[in-house]
């Protein structure tokens, strides 16, 4: 019963409170722009279609509907997709940032400049 609790936790107390924050950002963005374009229109449904499904799901654990071995299964599924958005959500990546020498030359002053 270790996996459906742990289901129904993921559930309740990240993936739906995430959804919902997001949908609130994407009502936000409308209400400031005072109309919504054809893509945010599309990414709102969705959030709130997603909402209903992890809902959905939560009334299926809590039912009994689920067995041990599905809600392993969810739940490992949820948890790479989870994880897979935060990658994509960093703003750069590490391996990218090396600095080059070069880039500081601006920075380089002669010793005459040392005097202050």
């Amino acid at each position: 019963m270790a996996y459906i609790e742990q289901l129904k936790h993921l559930i309740q107390n990240e993936l739906i409170p995430d959804v919902e924050d997001h949908v609130d950002e994407l009502f936000e963005g409308i209400a400031s722009a005072k109309d919504a374009t054809t893509e945010e229109r599309n990414q709102l449904e969705d959030m709130q279609a997603l909402r209903d499904e992890y809902k959905e799901l939560l009334k299926e654990l809590q039912s009994g509907d689920i067995d041990e071995e599905e809600a392993e299964q969810l739940y490992t599924e949820l948890t790479a997709m989870r994880t897979e958005g935060e990658e994509d959500d960093e703003p750069y990546d590490d391996e990218d940032d090396e600095e080059d020498e070069d880039d500081y030359d601006i920075f380089d002053h002669d010793k005459e400049d040392d005097q202050y």
